[in-house]
């Protein structure tokens, strides 16, 4: 242990075995670097702020198998409220930090030197990589140490910072405040993973300071319900908003009360995905689209073990809203991708903060605007709210309205549904997808059916011949009658005859065709009749009817017949031709009839999808990003 003078009052000051090169006096507070010339001097610290964190220098505790001990602590502000980051030296010599964020303990070591990209260009949800690991930035801002104690590696009073974090929990910070940027990396931690001892935790002071506060605008009971957590209040009796620090109350503003009472009264307490969460806040948020004002409602939820959630009311519809790390998103144009799933944006407005109340853990206020995105890919759907300086990201699950309702234990009716959600999910598109395979099922058995009966069905010409008429028959009369010889039909079936009466010159034949059944001396007759004429007139040539003439039976026996042809005329014919022909094959009409009937109701699934979808999408806005000016002077 080397033991020296503080340069300021001459206490001792001992830096015990390590990297520590930066110690603070105990006496008057100064800030003792341990160069190679001494000691020296670099300026003093205010008084430690009380933080009401539980740690403190001189506990011990271990990490993946490696012991360390509280070293030191600094205090850094951003001007609303100071934090505490704590440097850890470990048995190996190596040092940590760790610091809390909203409840979540970060510890952090220095990355190896790599290239890291300039401070203007990390903005947040900018993506930049060190040695091919990619991080995405959730914050960016400026904070003063203001105050230490114990020893560290080095001490620096103005830091320039970058918050960052990467896939599967990786958290990563860059410190722009010394001689060169600084990448420090790790991830989220307990205090009891890191092996200190519940009885060598401090109790939180400001929970017992802010039990029974009151309203400094008013004097009204507040009730806190998370005071350790909590940075702003809404008071319910007058609408004051105050500012939480150190365990006292300051007014900050005075807001116009909500419209309405909350749906979820303040301090309800209700069991949603098997955690019982109380109701700590409850906001107003709206966007202005071709000026109509769009609102919807946020409740923030809090469990001691859990953390904070969201539950956001928009048209009757819930949505449960988890914080997740952006670095386990992937954002690109209109889409966004997180768990292996592809979400589509949705919407993108500038949102405005319009009514508060209860608890929040940010310091919120009146007014306030974020950049708000929504990604869907139902029932699922990722929010991101994005300020200048800020960005969070949530993974959003509808819930019902009713599972809401019981929950809480809520008596006054929640308000229905009305028209579709964001990340509602398509009920016609898991019967269109279903009514689309089966279609596609029974019409290739259909198409299998067909083809299997065309291959055993029979189609063929019966009988085929030319028919002379006798010279000087009369028409109609037994002279024109004409016998043919027997011919065969070999299967039940519908008959085609076609009559031609090749020499027709402006004039007609019909033709009575009886088929005499030899066995069973049943007859069928069928009558054609052709007719054809043609000349000239003054718009030319003209023609009209044909040589022949067509006729189909219904299903006719199997057999032997025998056809009598009696003809009848206006002008004498030498002779006429008869083609008998027939097929048991399944019509082509027949398979279509059935292929439709079996598409009808895969393209009513498909257009009611279609539609709600058109109804969903209608409702769709994408606003730029354009926050006031007030944000934009203070950047």
């Amino acid at each position: 242990m080397k033991v020296g003078q503080c340069p300021s009052c001459g206490a001792p000051v001992d830096f015990a075995p390590g990297s520590a090169r930066v110690k603070v006096c105990e006496h008057c507070r100064t800030v003792v670097f341990r160069g190679s010339a001494g000691l020296e001097s670099r300026g003093k610290v205010a008084e430690l702020a009380d933080t009401e964190s539980p740690l403190r220098v001189g506990l011990e505790g271990r990490h993946s198998g490696q012991g360390f001990r509280v070293a030191g602590r600094i205090q850094k502000s951003h001007g609303k409220g100071a934090w505490d980051e704590w440097c850890l030296q470990l048995d190996d010599g190596r040092i940590a930090w760790l610091s809390e964020s909203e409840g979540a303990w970060n510890l952090m070591f220095e990355a190896a030197e790599a290239a890291l990209p300039q401070r203007e260009h990390l903005r947040p949800l900018t993506v930049f990589s060190v040695r091919d690991r990619r991080f995405v930035v959730e914050e960016e801002g400026h904070a003063t140490t203001v105050s230490a104690e114990g020893e560290l590696p080095d001490f620096h009073t103005q830091h320039t910072y970058v918050d960052a974090t990467g896939p599967h929990g990786v958290f990563a910070s860059i410190d722009f405040g010394g001689d060169k940027p600084v990448l420090y990396v790790g991830s989220t931690v307990t205090l009891e993973k890191l092996g200190f001892a519940a009885s060598e935790l401090q109790a939180t002071p400001r929970r017992e300071a802010l039990r029974q506060a009151r309203c400094t605008n008013c004097n009204g009971p507040l009730d806190l319900k998370a005071p350790d957590r909590t940075k702003r209040v809404a008071c319910p009796f007058c609408g004051a908003l105050l500012d939480v620090r150190e365990g006292k109350l300051e007014l900050l503003q005075l807001l116009e009360k909500p419209p309405y009472e909350p749906r979820l009264p303040l301090g309800a307490r209700g069991r949603l995905k098997e955690v019982e969460w109380t109701v700590l806040a409850f906001l107003i948020r709206s966007c202005r689209v071709e000026g109509t004002r769009y609102p919807w409602e946020e409740y923030l939820l809090w469990n001691r073990e859990h953390g904070f959630r969201w539950l956001m009311q928009s048209n009757g519809h819930w949505s449960f809203l988890t914080p997740i790390p952006a670095g386990d998103c992937l954002f690109g144009a209109r889409v966004a991708k997180h768990g292996g799933e592809t979400y589509k944006q949705y919407q993108s407005v500038m949102a405005t903060t319009d009514w508060v109340a209860g608890e929040c853990y940010w310091e919120v206020t009146q007014g306030e605007q974020a950049f708000t995105q929504e990604f869907v890919a139902p029932p699922l759907s990722l929010n991101v709210d994005q300020t200048r300086h800020e960005a969070t990201v949530t993974l959003g699950e509808l819930v019902d309205r009713d599972a809401v309702a019981k929950a809480f234990d809520v008596k006054a009716p929640l308000p229905w549904a009305r028209g579709v959600a964001p990340a509602q999910v398509n009920p016609w598109r898991a019967r269109m997808t279903e009514a689309w395979k089966w279609s596609a099922i029974w019409s290739g058995a259909l198409l299998l059916v067909f083809i299997a009966l065309s291959a055993l069905g029979h189609a063929g010409t019966y009988f085929n011949a030319t028919l002379s008429v006798p010279p000087d028959a009369k028409p109609g009369s037994p002279e024109s009658m004409v016998f043919t010889e027997p011919f065969e039909i070999r299967n039940s079936v519908p008959l085609d005859i076609e009559v031609r009466c090749p020499g027709l010159s402006n004039s007609w034949c019909g033709v009575q065709l009886d088929l005499v059944n030899e066995k069973t001396d049943e007859v069928i007759s069928v009558n054609a009749e052709a007719e054809y004429y043609f000349g000239s007139d003054s718009d030319g040539s003209w023609s009209e009817g044909s040589t022949s003439a067509s006729k189909t039976t219904d299903e006719v026996e199997a057999g032997t017949y025998v056809m009598r042809a009696t003809v009848t005329f206006d002008k004498p014919i030498d002779s006429f031709s008869v083609k008998v022909s027939g097929s048991d094959r399944p019509g082509g009409c027949c398979f279509l009839f059935f292929l439709f009937a079996l598409l009808v109701y895969p393209l009513v699934a498909s257009a009611a999808s279609g539609q709600f979808e058109t109804r969903k999408w209608e409702d769709s806005v994408f606003q730029p990003m354009s926050f006031g000016e007030e944000e934009e002077e203070g950047a």
